[in-house]
């Protein structure tokens, strides 16, 4: 039987490694590919044939919740399992509706990870138990929809990025970068972009470091 082949997302090289190890001593799965952040991934992904992509969630330049959203737009077959130290529902929440279909905390047992990695084989979700369903289900309810660009720009904005450095990443020109701003802040009722990224953050739209 051939092994489900895996690529790990983390910007952390040790835990990438101890991942890495951790599935080769088990010997059920095969590691194909690492990366250390969305870009890479999404590389990975395109050049790289697998059935799942272990990812973390607070990556530079691109969050893993822009790295799901456009992985799965790629490749809606790939299944994506979120390995993270958040066990906040606002992100649990926004890491399932861009497309996760796992979600495990880095702090849970080692045997959890390979619950979640059969389920996904297996066609189905998995979520760490300690996680609140109940208030992760009331995020989704609660969600309010971005463009994916504007997914983008927002954590760009968290991360301190002004407006010409906005366009100058996102090869834009300042006029459209300000627009996006302005439209964020209208879409998530902000006056200043300190209560933007505030509003944001509480969501669990973007990923404050």
């Amino acid at each position: 039987m051939t092994k489900p082949r895996i690529i790990l997302v983390d910007d952390h090289n040790i835990v990438r490694r101890g991942l890495a190890a951790l599935l080769q001593t088990d010997g059920g799965y095969r590691v194909v590919a690492e990366a250390e952040n969305g870009e890479e991934a999404l590389t990975c992904v395109e050049s790289m044939p697998a059935e799942v992509v272990v990812m973390d969630l607070a990556m530079p330049r691109m969050s893993g919740f822009e790295a799901i959203r456009r992985i799965v737009k790629r490749n809606a077959q790939i299944r994506i399992l979120v390995f993270s130290m958040y066990d906040d529902p606002q992100f649990v929440a926004a890491a399932l509706r861009d497309g996760a279909r796992a979600y495990v905390l880095k702090q849970a047992m080692d045997g959890e990870l390979f619950l979640a990695l059969d389920a996904l084989i297996k066609g189905g979700q998995y979520v760490s138990p300690v996680i609140d369903m109940t208030l992760v289900n009331e995020q989704l309810l609660d969600s309010q929809e971005l463009t994916a660009r504007e997914r983008e720009v927002l954590q760009l904005i968290a991360d301190g990025n002004t407006t010409q450095e906005l366009a100058d990443v996102l090869q834009i020109s300042p006029h459209t970068a300000t627009r996006h701003r302005a439209n964020l802040m209208q879409k998530l009722n902000a006056h200043n972009q300190v209560e933007l990224v505030r509003v944001a953050a509480k969501k669990g739209m973007i990923i404050l470091k």
